[in-house]
């Protein structure tokens, strides 16, 4: 910030705690002086040139400088100064109005002190809104000089650079966009990287295409790799089926999360699903009798799983996110939720069997050792044998 900007941002603070000081202290008698000696203190800076022929020569030393470096991101000039004349207009006329606001409220009482006050407070928000202004143009210079001639940048490198997190340079840009600063800027699906201009957007979309296509061709190899083994498998029958079946359903899950970035809530969700299959089923494998309890798990709760996950990763694999196909995702990850919740209660009910043997195994424990005298449950207290002379 250059010192002129300095000087009108530091005499608006000046009245302003003025202002402040005479309404705390309800003592109007040097308000008018403080602002009117503040704003005589204001002093700019003027550059002095001197024209020689054809050349003009500044106060300093002549240099030669060179055409300076296009930047994509200052691709619509935005002022330095952006909110400047706000500050100045607006102060001004504050001074100006509250001496007359002041000595009006004193003199005609409510019906000139409430206008005037209202017009003091207009031009207070205009002076808060410049300075918001330039703040915010001397944020869209630093970032742009940091970005430099790139015409694409991840928002974490931003972030890096001008010292700040993620999420509030990301908010940044974002504004930045809102407001026209940066009109052909464009985020990338996850928002995690910025393309200034219209080719680095088109590169994007070329290398989005491809690695959809990448992943699709994976996803097909994995698919005809768990149907050839399924084919494989077509004569098992009974709990070796379900056993099949289930690792089947497994893989599937497995290759879809490898889609989905790890940093997404669908992915720990999957992680969690493949945990919980695989327990059932382990707990199927030590106990076949348990199979009979996981006819709609088979038949119906995982094919429409499966269901899901394929409209998740088609819907993740759109350019463009919107609305609709948001929310639908949001609708399958909260789903998911309940699934999860609905497989960890099959998985406990599959131990029911057990611990009805257990109990029943310890009852029955307890009973022969009260009737052998071994406890005192039965009545019969296990005698002392006498020692032999």
């Amino acid at each position: 910030m250059d010192n002129n900007t300095q000087e009108v941002i530091r005499a608006s603070g000046e009245i302003l705690k003025s202002v402040t000081a005479a309404i705390d202290k309800n003592d109007y008698s040097r308000l008018a002086s403080d602002i009117t000696n503040t704003i005589k203190s204001v002093s700019f800076e003027t550059k002095t040139t001197y024209t020689s022929g054809n050349r003009s020569y500044q106060n300093q030393s002549y240099t030669r400088t060179a055409q300076p470096q296009k930047y994509p991101f200052f691709a619509k000039k935005v002022s330095k100064y952006n909110g400047l004349l706000d500050i100045i207009i607006g102060g001004s006329i504050f001074a100006c109005i509250l001496p007359l606001a002041i000595v009006g409220g004193v003199l005609g009482g409510m019906a000139y002190g409430i206008p005037a006050a209202g017009l003091l407070a207009v031009n207070a928000i205009v002076v808060l809104a410049g300075i918001s202004k330039l703040k915010f143009a001397k944020l869209f210079h630093q970032y742009g000089n940091i970005v430099g001639s790139n015409e694409y940048f991840k928002i974490s490198d931003l972030a890096k650079a001008a010292l700040k997190s993620d999420s509030e340079v990301l908010k940044d840009i974002k504004k930045m966009i809102k407001k026209g600063y940066l009109p052909r800027a464009r985020l990338d699906a996850t928002e995690t990287t910025c393309m200034i201009t219209d080719e680095a957007y088109q590169l994007y979309l070329g290398a989005e295409k491809d690695r959809l296509e990448r992943e699709k061709r994976e996803l097909d190899q994995q698919k005809a790799a768990i149907n050839l083994d399924s084919r494989s498998r077509e004569n098992l029958t009974g709990v070796e089926a379900i056993l099949a079946d289930g690792e089947e359903y497994i893989q599937y899950v497995r290759a879809t999360n490898d889609i989905i970035p790890d940093t997404e809530d669908m992915s720990n969700k999957l992680y969690r699903l493949e945990s919980i299959m695989n327990r059932i089923f382990g707990q199927v494998k030590k106990n076949p009798q348990s199979a009979d309890d996981l006819h709609k798990l088979m038949n119906y709760y995982l094919p429409t799983t499966k269901k899901l996950l394929e409209a998740y990763v088609e819907l993740d694999r759109q350019t463009v996110q919107g609305e609709n196909v948001q929310q639908t995702k949001n609708e399958i990850d909260s789903a998911m939720d309940t699934i999860n919740e609905a497989f960890e209660k099959l998985l406990d009910s599959l131990f029911q069997d057990m611990a009805w043997d257990i109990s029943s195994d310890i009852s029955v424990m307890k009973t022969m050792m009260a009737q052998d005298g071994l406890t005192s449950e039965g009545g019969m207290a296990m005698q002392t044998m006498p020692r032999s002379e």
